[in-house]
This record gives structure tokens, C-alpha cells and sequence, in this order.
């Protein structure tokens, strides 16, 4: 593996039971001052995003019922940034999949309103057409999370499964039921209570849910997906990060909406001259 310093440096154990169970959870990643800065730059993006939509919860699709999502805050806010492109958060990812290089994928605000439903299981990564290549998630509580307000929890080991069926987890068909996937061997999900300042990570074929949020608050978190710098586009289906980029089948990622974070560079990366819709699963490019 690559040899360049790691801020945040990983004990062995660590690695070894995100590699034996597709999940782990890292304390005390993100001080309580950073961490404050970061959820307030955040906040103030979604905030502005979300300005003009004044429906209740109970109004709202099933998909939005979940959470409010916005995606790539990175690009359209300077403040998100030094979070999305944090060295030592790349830099973990790189060890937890044992490789020498990772690129963004993407960042989202996940905030889960008061009465949000459950979100769906799912797998992250047979959403997008680039196979089986390295990909982790790192889940970004600004607050404390349990099961009463819209914590985690995953399918130990059924990374090891690869890829499933694909879950709907917008709502617009019947989602396949992947928790009754005969692959996955009748195990049950792992609920993880997270404090802020951590961090959890999961691979991008690990099996995961999340609780209701039951709590009068706003659940908020917010995911940064790491991807292998080599990795490539395998299939045609349309996807926005690619598409973008306009990266054909065989072709590996580029481009400077998806920059190379570990290494990192001495300065950080600019954003893209197009961005995507400002809610919601980012389809469509939107010209500047």
C-alpha cells in the first residue's frame, strides 16, 4: 500500500473487521470544533437548497418521506469542502480498502425530518455501473444518533455476497425485499448508535437500513462515498458523476468532479464547471 502519511492512521484490528463484517464504526474522528464548523456549513447549503419547498413531511413522495437529499454540496459550497476533501477522512478509506489512491464519488446531507419514514435496505453500489470496484461510505452524524431517530444498521458480512438485486428505493416500483435475499443467509441488521464525532464506514455492497426518526429533531448526517482511482465505467445505463464527464464503457474515472483525494494534493480541488439538481438523486446536468 501506499506509503504516504496518514493523518489519521488505522490500527490493524480496525481494517481487519471492516474487511470480516463490510462495517466499522471510528471514534472520535472529528473534534467537537471542527465538527461544528462542518455541520453548520452544511446546514447553511441544504438551507438554501431547500429554501422554496414549505410541504409537511406527510406531503412529500415516499422517497422524500426518507430524507431530505442533497447531493455534491462540495461543488456549489465552499465551506462543504474542507469536509468532503478532508485528507484524513480520504485517507482512512484508502486504508479500509486496502488500496493505494481514491477518488470522490460523491457527497450528500442526509437529513432525516421529524416522522421520516424508514429508509429502505439496500445495497449502495448496484446503483451505478462500475461493477465490483472499491467503493466505502463514511456516515457523518452532526448529532447523536440511535434506532428512535434514524440510526444505521447493516448486514454483517454480506458484502462478501456481492452484487444483489437492485432495491427501489425511491418507491416507484415495489422494492425487492434484499433482507429475505437467500445470499445473505437469513441474517439480521446490526443497529449501530453513533455519537458525533465519529464515523462509520461501510463497503459499497454492504446491505443497510435506516430507522424512522421518531425524535422532534432533525436527524442530520452527511456521507462522503470514496471510490478506487482506477476504477472504470462497465455499463451504458445513464449516471450523473459519468455522464458529466462523459467517461464511455472501459474508460477509467476522470475529471474534476470525481478528484483524486488520497494522495492528497496541497491545495484543494475546484469544483466542476456544471453541477446537477440542487434535491434529490442528481440526473441532470444543469449548464452554467
Amino acid at each position: 500500500m501506499n506509503t504516504h502519511h496518514y493523518p489519521i492512521a488505522l490500527h490493524a484490528d480496525v481494517i481487519t473487521r471492516f474487511q470480516r463484517d463490510g462495517f466499522v464504526k471510528t471514534k472520535d474522528v472529528l473534534s467537537t470544533q471542527a465538527l461544528k464548523q462542518y455541520a453548520g456549513a452544511v446546514d447553511a447549503e441544504v438551507a438554501r437548497r431547500t429554501a422554496a419547498d414549505k410541504r409537511e413531511v406527510s406531503d412529500k413522495s415516499t422517497y422524500e418521506q426518507s430524507f431530505i437529499q442533497c447531493m455534491r454540496l462540495w461543488e456549489t459550497s465552499a465551506d462543504v469542502k474542507a469536509l468532503s476533501c478532508h485528507a484524513g477522512l480520504a485517507g482512512m478509506a484508502a486504508q479500509l480498502l486496502g488500496v493505494d489512491s481514491v477518488r470522490l464519488w460523491q457527497d450528500q446531507a442526509l437529513y432525516k425530518e421529524s416522522g421520516g419514514r424508514e429508509t429502505t435496505a439496500h445495497q449502495d453500489e448496484t446503483f451505478w455501473p462500475i461493477g465490483a470496484a472499491p467503493l466505502i461510505s463514511a456516515w457523518i452524524p452532526f448529532d447523536a444518533i440511535t434506532i428512535h431517530n434514524g440510526a444505521m444498521a447493516y448486514v454483517p458480512g454480506s458484502h462478501k455476497a456481492g452484487p444483489l438485486k437492485t432495491v427501489d428505493i425511491t418507491h416507484r416500483s415495489e422494492p425487492y425485499d434484499i433482507l429475505a435475499d437467500p445470499k445473505l443467509g437469513g441474517q439480521s441488521p446490526q443497529w449501530v448508535d453513533v455519537d458525533p464525532g465519529a464515523v462509520v464506514w461501510h463497503d459499497g455492497f454492504t446491505v443497510h437500513q435506516a430507522s424512522a426518526n421518531e425524535s422532534p429533531n432533525t436527524r442530520r448526517v452527511f456521507t462522503v462515498v470514496y471510490i478506487a482511482s482506477n476504477a472504470e465505467r462497465l455499463k451504458t445505463w445513464p449516471c450523473f458523476p459519468l455522464d458529466r464527464e462523459n467517461i464511455a464503457v472501459g474508460d477509467r474515472l476522470r475529471g474534476s468532479g470525481m478528484p483524486i483525494l488520497w494522495p492528497p494534493s496541497t491545495e484543494l480541488p475546484e469544483p466542476p464547471a456544471s453541477v446537477g439538481e440542487t434535491v434529490g438523486p442528481q440526473q441532470n446536468v444543469q449548464r452554467s
